[in-house]
């Protein structure tokens, strides 16, 4: 349906109009979105959601089609519409559920159905399905029963359930789901929702429709926003699939390398074109770079460099035998002789060699010198003299070995030692030496250049000189003359050619590095500049996709924007339209409510507050500045929590089933007759199922009902011993009087004969059931004359005197024994053995209740 059929203007405002008025205000996408969910009454579907998002699309010029023509809204005053009224028929073929029996037939009234039965006879097994059907706050798991041992593992909870919806019978095969619809609609109250209804912060389980608009469109809202944040996300990619392609360091590469919603696709466009001849371009680059590759410019300078070495080094060597003086070294070599002879003839006159431990050789004079360190060692600088001892064997010296040592001292300290050390030395500085690599390499290279094809006009001399050298320089070495006159004079000869080969190939070495870094240079902007074409052609090749990566950028870009814009906008002003109807609609109609049922329950006076978080109406209760449950007393908390309950459950209307499981515990007998006098109130307008093991509450409950003469549906719930939650139906007395239930009777008995053998046994059995009923209702109401009741707290003292004591010993003596039977044939009583297989005939049935009917006459003839 178009968002323009919405029609009619409303008068006041109310929720709808809240909305739509925020609607009107917003995009188009935006109006169609809350047009069809008014029209709807429910969350926007998928399909409809994909409208929308293509509306919001074209509308945002994402979309290549233009944008619909949405017009404003005007709202009808149409009501919402009805919801339809659930009514609970029947609970069997239970399994699995606790210990509770699984033939028992749980069937409701449409008004009020009360289950009675001691703590542990199953009542809570029958409000656990209830409560998981309908997905209240204090649903529990459900276990099955504890005391059995189950082989193939426990079975899974289950349940046949009939309902009523609007007038249709339907059933349903519950297997322990949680929260199935239309059963979510049920509220139940418990000892575990007194808690929650009491302190904690509570949202509304029901919302009326008017209200739950504002949540649909608030989902319709978030289904666009999930919808761009899904495209956004398959628009962004993990990585950039083009950047790979690109070489680092062209202009091209940190453009794609950003590539992006930001990127300029000008910038892309001037890259990507191209010269005409760009493939020819291309091979011409390439072949350049090959040719500046293969360039002999490197070995030639190589070459070049290594003959700089050696010539280095000869002209070294040449140089160091051009500064070797040789009548230096001659005069040297005689200074050491003579030096050498004057301190023989001093050993000679100073010492007899009778008195030297050998030879007059070095090696005694190496002895003494050593003698003489150590002395100055200890720092015996007058040693020896008369008294001392051997510095090595610590014995007096002897005066002969006194005067030795003096000779010694004396021998030692003459200038003829020092003298003939520093003429060693002198000769040592005149020698002729060279390091003998050096020298080997030096002749080496000399001898190469002399076997050369073209021999270059120094190098066979040089190799003459180099040799000639070596024989001088050892001959210096061994202290012995130098031969070779003319040695400085062929080395002069051949030093100035070797200087200037040297120079000759230096300025070749330099010339050739300044080609090598003019090669260098060259092939560096040959190679740069090929691969800004390379990177200019293969963009060329990918414009396409690169465009398509940056649109999608841009497009995930503004989505993502959209989205962030939507929430701040849109979904955050239907929240606050939202709060303001909920305020309006729900929070004043609850708090309404709410003190209505207060004042009912006789519930303490609490502070009432309000307040929302994301759109969602809720509610807090206070006593003063403290949580209630730190003031109140528990029967307090107990009937609090019941007004909040049932103030919540009002705001359904009268729609679904309220269930009550043990309401009254905590509560004063004042306070008891209050709970039941409100439930009962509740059942004119509610189909009400209560739970209890309170006697007195349920008499206070049928008292109620009975005092308006309105049915109530009572089940005692009897634990079996293995098995919980055994049933016994029972009917109100009251309400079924002996002659109503004597024409149930008559019409049973009609039946019967027309049945077939097994439909007769089933009629029997109910029409003794009828019976147990019957005598019931006749000792109660005219045996008795209502002086007491089932479930009555009271007796009617002033109905005594109406009891007819002379003929109650022959009533009592037909109707005792017919209640027995009547309790026999019931399927809910336990049965004696011998019972067991004995089926009662049409004729027994007749018979009991002719006697029965005789008993009654017999009573009340007056």
């Amino acid at each position: 349906m178009a968002a323009d059929e919405v029609s009619v203007n409303l008068g006041d405002a109310t929720p709808r109009r809240l909305l739509v008025d925020w609607a009107n205000g917003q995009d188009a996408w935006v109006r169609q979105l809350t047009a069809e969910t008014i029209l709807s009454r429910q969350e926007p579907s998928e399909a409809m959601l994909d409208a929308v998002y293509a509306t919001f699309l074209a509308e945002k010029g994402l979309a290549d089609e233009g944008a619909p023509d949405v017009p404003k809204l005007e709202l009808t005053v149409a009501d919402s519409a009805e919801e339809e009224t659930l009514e609970l028929v029947s609970l069997t073929s239970i399994e699995g559920v606790n210990a509770l029996a699984a033939d028992q037939e749980l069937t409701f009234d449409p008004a009020l159905t009360v289950l009675f039965g001691q703590n542990g006879s199953g009542k809570t097994g029958y409000s656990r399905i209830l409560k998981r059907i309908s997905a209240v706050r204090t649903a529990e798991d459900i276990l099955p029963n504890a005391h059995v041992v189950h082989q193939d593992g426990p079975p899974s909870p289950r349940a046949n359930i009939a309902y009523r919806l609007s007038g249709t019978e339907s059933s349903t095969q519950w297997q322990n789901e949680t929260g199935i619809a239309p059963f979510t609609r049920i509220s139940v109250f418990d000892a575990s929702a007194v808690a929650l209804h009491v302190d904690n912060e509570l949202g509304y389980v029901y919302t009326p429709a008017e209200l739950a608009l504002f949540g649909h469109v608030a989902a319709g809202i978030q289904g666009i926003q999930q919808r761009i944040t899904a495209e956004a996300k398959t628009l962004t990619p993990g990585s950039n699939p083009l950047l790979s392609r690109f070489t680092r360091g062209t202009k091209v590469y940190p453009v794609i390398e950003t590539l992006g919603a930001t990127t300029d696709t000008a910038e892309l466009d001037a890259l990507a074109t191209l010269p005409d001849n760009a493939e020819a371009e291309r091979e011409r680059l390439e072949g350049e770079i090959g040719a500046l590759r293969s360039n002999s410019v490197d070995a030639l300078l190589s070459n070049a460099q290594e003959n700089a070495r050696h010539l280095t080094r000869l002209q070294s060597i040449l140089t160091s035998l051009l500064s070797f003086k040789m009548d230096t070294y001659e005069a040297a070599r005689t200074g050491l002789q003579t030096a050498e002879k004057q301190r023989a003839e001093a050993r000679e006159q100073l010492f007899n060699p009778d008195e030297l431990p050998g030879p007059a050789n070095e090696d005694w004079q190496d002895f003494i010198v050593a003698g003489d360190t150590y002395r100055r060692h200890l720092g015996l600088e007058h040693y020896p003299s008369t008294g001392d001892s051997c510095l090595y064997c610590m014995q007096e010296l002897s005066p002969t070995a006194l005067n030795l040592l003096t000779r010694y001292r004396t021998f030692l300290d003459e200038t003829l030692v020092r003298q003939v050390e520093e003429a060693k030395t002198a000769l040592d500085r005149s020698k002729l030496s060279f390091e003998e690599a050096e020298l080997a390499r030096a002749i080496e290279f000399a001898t190469e250049q002399r076997d050369r094809e073209a021999p270059p006009a120094w190098a066979s001399q040089t190799s003459d000189v180099l040799l000639t050298a070596r024989t001088a320089a050892e001959a210096t070495a061994n202290g012995k003359p130098v031969t070779q006159v003319t040695l400085q004079e062929d080395a002069q000869a051949v030093a100035s050619a070797v200087s200037e080969e040297l120079t000759t190939v230096r300025a070749a070495i330099q010339k050739l590095s300044e080609d090598k870094d003019d090669a260098a240079n060259a092939l560096a902007e040959k190679q740069k500049e090929l691969l800004e074409l390379v990177a200019r052609i293969e963009l060329n090749r990918n414009l396409t996709a690169a465009r398509e990566h940056v649109r999608r950028a841009r497009r995930a870009q503004q989505l993502e924007k959209l989205s962030r814009v939507i929430s701040n906008g849109a979904a955050k002003q239907l929240t606050v339209q939202s709060k303001l109807a909920s305020e309006d609609l729900v929070n004043k109609n609850f708090e309404g409510l709410f003190i209505d049922e207060c004042s009912r329950l006789r519930a303490p006076q609490v502070a009432l507050r309000f307040q929302g978080r994301s759109g969602q109406a809720q509610r807090k209760k206070a006593v003063a500045d403290y949580k209630p449950s730190a003031v109140l007393s528990e029967g307090e908390q107990k009937v609090l929590a019941l007004a909040d309950f049932l103030a919540e459950s009002r705001m359904r209307g009268t729609k679904a089933p309220l269930v009550f499981d043990d309401p009254v515990t905590s509560l004063d007998y004042r306070r008891l007759d209050d709970v039941a006098a409100r439930i009962q109130n509740l059942a004119e307008t509610h189909q009400v199922i209560v739970l209890t093991h309170n006697i007195m509450f349920a008499s206070a409950l049928i008292s109620a009902r009975q005092n308006k003469r309105q049915r109530t549906k009572l089940y005692e719930v009897r634990d079996g011993g293995e098995v919980k939650g055994v049933l016994a139906p029972d009917v109100e007395p009251r309400l079924d009087t002996p002659a109503d239930l004597a024409k149930r009777i008559n019409v049973k008995l009609q039946e019967i004969p027309k049945a077939e053998p097994a439909v007769q046994d089933a009629l029997i059995k109910e029409t003794y059931d009828l019976i147990r009923a019957w005598c019931e209702a006749f000792v109660e109401q005219e045996l008795l004359q209502n002086v007491t009741q089932r479930y009555r707290k009271n007796i009617m003292m002033t109905r005594l005197s109406k009891i007819d004591s002379s003929r109650l010993d022959a009533a009592i003596a037909v109707i005792g024994p017919l209640f027995n039977r009547a309790c026999d044939r019931l399927s809910a009583h336990s049965h004696a053995a011998e019972h067991m297989n004995t089926k009662p005939t049409v004729a027994e049935l007749q018979e009991d209740w002719a006697k029965a009917q005789a008993a009654r006459t017999a009573y009340n003839t007056k």
